[in-house]
């Protein structure tokens, strides 16, 4: 018995050394200017555009007045420039389809009640019914906190994530390779409207949320709570393009979790 846990050992012990020297092999050989890493899969997010310069400009050490956090109707809705009109430093850390399970490594990581008396937190549809992929793919090359991209990928429970982690441990000393267009001002993606046409509501009436999208949403509340950090959530209000008894079954789920 003895023998075959040793073999077992040594067969996990080669996959592992060969697994590392191949994702060593694929960040660091280019083709065509860009790691050949990145032609192995369309889940691997290129480092850069808005989500690095917001986490890499965020000061931690920095008393904020409060902090704006969930997807791309957070950074891209609620701008920290009226907030300091009225006397109030605010920071965004909004990113796209920025979902609870991304959230709350962000929170552990990067908030805590001396520098975030309050936090916004905006709750949208989409991000309670998604895995939490997307977001993984860009916060784990983009923040600054290993940590937290760690506790992403912990928290995804997907073969894919440990590609993106591995992929960041590999390039340590990586630097953006595209910046976004448009200027970040405190986390806030100054962006004029890009809507081209009238907002069509969801035919639909149910939504599918994600059961653990919902419980980390919870932990969320719940660290808030332990940390003296004041919650608000809210949601963007978009009548045109809700479909009110889809709507209310979310809104019932996330007061649920509030009560």
């Amino acid at each position: 018995m003895a023998g075959r846990w040793r073999l077992v050992l040594l067969f996990a012990t080669a996959v592992a050394g060969l697994y590392i020297i191949a994702m060593l092999a694929m960040s660091h050989v280019n083709v065509q200017g860009r790691p050949f890493v990145f032609r192995t899969g369309d889940y691997y997010n290129w480092p850069g555009g808005d989500s690095w310069t917001r986490f890499h400009e965020f000061d931690r050490a920095k008393r904020y007045d409060a902090i704006i956090i969930g997807s791309s109707h957070a950074y891209r809705g609620y701008d920290p420039g009226i907030f300091a009109r009225r006397g109030f430093q605010v920071y965004n850390l909004g990113s796209s389809a920025q979902s609870p399970l991304n959230t709350l490594p962000l929170i552990k990581q990067y908030l805590d009640s001396a520098h975030c008396p309050l936090l916004i937190f905006d709750v949208y549809e989409g991000t309670f019914t998604n895995t939490g992929l997307e977001s993984c793919a860009d916060l784990t090359q983009n923040i600054t906190s290993g940590k937290a991209a760690w506790d992403m990928v912990v928290n995804l429970r997907q073969i894919r994530g440990l590609n993106m982690i591995a992929l960041r441990w590999c390039t340590p000393h990586r630097q953006p390779y595209y910046t976004d267009p448009h200027p970040i001002r405190d986390g806030f993606l100054v962006n004029g409207d890009s809507a081209r046409s009238s907002i069509k509501p969801v035919a639909d009436t149910t939504i599918n949320m994600q059961q653990r999208q919902l419980e980390l949403f919870a932990d969320c509340v719940r660290l808030c709570k332990e940390r003296g950090i004041r919650l608000v959530v809210s949601q963007h209000q978009a009548r045109k393009g809700t479909n009110p008894k889809r709507h209310a079954t979310f809104a019932a789920s996330i007061n649920g979790v509030l009560a």
